[in-house]
Parts: C-alpha cells; structure tokens; sequence
C-alpha cells in the first residue's frame, strides 16, 4: 500500500511540475531585463522562412522556451525520450514548441536504446518541411558541453545551418546536475547570445566530424560570451 501511495503521489508531482515550470520561465522572462548579442542573426532565421537547426547547450535548456515561442513557425526540439523529457516536452509544448522524442546520437556507443535514430529521421523531416529544429548536442546525459554527432548529422544530411544560442543571467544557482544546469531568478539582468551560423561543408565522415567540431567549438563560445557579459565564472566542459 505504502509503495502504491507513493507511486500515486510521484504521479501528482509529475503532473504538477511542468506547468510551475512554464509559470516560473514567464516571470523571470518578464521580469529580467534582457540585452541581446547578435539578435539580428535570430531575425533572420525567424523572419526568413528557412529551416535551421537552433543548438544550445542543455544546461541553457530553461529561458529558450520564450525563444521558442517568438518563431511564427513551430520549433521542433528534440527531446530525450525518458521520463524527464516527458516534463520538458510538455514545457516546450506551452511555449508552442513541438516535441520530437529521442537522444542526440552519441557516437561512443552503438546501440539505439533511446530512438536516437527514429529522433533524427522525424527531426529531417521537419527540416524538409521548412520548420526549424533545436537540439542540445550534449543531451540527455552528456558529457556536459561535448557536442554529439546529431546536430552535425542533420544539418549536413539536410544542407541547412547551424544556429548556436547561449543565455545566461547576474543572479542565478548552478544545479549539481551533470549539465550544470542554470536556473536564473527572477528581477534580474540577462543576455541572450547568438552566434554566426554555421555551415556544413558536406555528407562525408570527416566532412561531419568538422562540423561537430565547429558546432562545439561556437556554443562553448556564445557560452563563455553570455557568462563574461553577466559576470559569471565560465562552466567547464565535462
């Protein structure tokens, strides 16, 4: 009975998580005073009606649901398939997001226990279609800011850019989860950073890899430039 009761009140919590989420994400989006470096660069992927692929570190996953929502064309993010990206896919989906489930592939391990392969076939798919699509390169599990192959794989597959986006807040805790999770609070100042797009220079193995390489190499970047804007210390890379 006791483990029945707890499973029953787990479920509650569950249930009740993602939408004090949401309600926490619209007061400290409407409450800090946020600055933008590159904004212009987000403009014009929203505005040009081209697919890209929008990547961000996932412990920067928090205060890209507003970004989410000022695209006129629905963002699908991909989204690890355990239970914790059941409460973020139900986040995103407030924010008007659309919710492709699975894992970044990982290119140490050859098993496909997570759908990463199914995840990025709906991701190109939404690609083709014209929508954009957001990744966290180094989801669900990490290694912290080390990018895996399938934001590489599907912008290459696909021939579209790659668009890194960091944020970061003065004030704010750094959680002792594995990404580093940052949870900003609320009456504060922030910054959002957009880097310059990057683009595939072909489908080949190596040509990929260089790609992966440049697309870890521009979010550790827009990072490090959101934390110096903030005065915050730099996360390191796992």
């Amino acid at each position: 009975m006791a483990k029945r009761l707890r499973r029953m009140a787990w479920r509650a919590v569950e249930a009740v998580l993602p939408w004090l989420a949401v309600g926490y994400i619209r007061l400290v989006h409407r409450t800090v005073r946020w600055q933008w470096v590159g904004r212009e660069r987000l403009d014009a992927v929203l505005e040009g009606g081209e697919p890209v692929v929008a990547a961000f570190w996932h412990g920067r996953l928090l205060m890209m649901a507003p970004v989410v929502a000022e695209s006129a064309r629905p963002v699908h993010i991909v989204i690890s398939a355990n239970r914790d990206g059941e409460a973020i896919a139900r986040v995103m989906r407030s924010f008007g997001g659309r919710a492709i489930r699975g894992s970044s592939a990982n290119r140490k391990r050859r098993t496909d226990r997570k759908g990463g392969r199914a995840a990025l076939r709906a991701a190109m798919a939404a690609l083709d279609a014209g929508y954009p699509v957001g990744i966290t390169p180094d989801g669900p599990r990490g290694p912290r800011m080390r990018a895996q192959g399938g934001a590489a794989a599907m912008s290459a597959q696909a021939g579209v850019p790659v668009l890194p986006l960091a944020w970061a807040t003065r004030r704010g805790r750094l959680l002792g989860s594995w990404d580093r999770f940052l949870l900003p609070w609320p009456f504060d100042r922030g910054v959002y950073v957009v880097g310059a797009p990057l683009h595939p220079s072909g489908t080949d193995r190596d040509a990929v890899e260089a790609h992966r390489l440049a697309i870890e190499g521009a979010l550790l970047e827009v990072t490090r430039r959101a934390d110096a804007h903030m005065g915050r210390a730099p996360v390191m890379p796992a």
